[in-house]
């Protein structure tokens, strides 16, 4: 079960809701999309699996700190952005 997609799905729909007893013009056009969406991500959280968490790089290589792209343990910088990547700590 996804419960961020629970939790997101349940606030549009009390956002949707407020919206839709506001009934201001601008917002007004937004509570059922609201309502609709965030029905559909509480319906369909359950059946969602969890992620399996953070990936790890391959045996000799990091991911740069600054955009996230497989840097070799001993390179200055990164190949992708230039960023200048910190001392490997073994």
């Amino acid at each position: 079960m996804r419960s961020q997609l629970l939790v997101a799905g349940a606030f549009a729909v009390v956002l949707g809701v407020l919206f839709y007893v506001l009934e201001l013009p601008i917002v007004y056009l937004w509570s059922f999309p609201l309502i609709i969406g965030g029905g559909l991500m509480v319906l369909f959280s359950p059946f969602l699996k969890e992620s399996e968490g953070p990936l790890t790089p391959p045996e000799g290589y990091r991911f740069c700190v600054f955009c996230s792209t497989l840097v070799a343990l001993g390179a200055e910088r990164c190949g992708h952005c230039g960023g200048r990547q910190p001392p490997h700590q073994a």
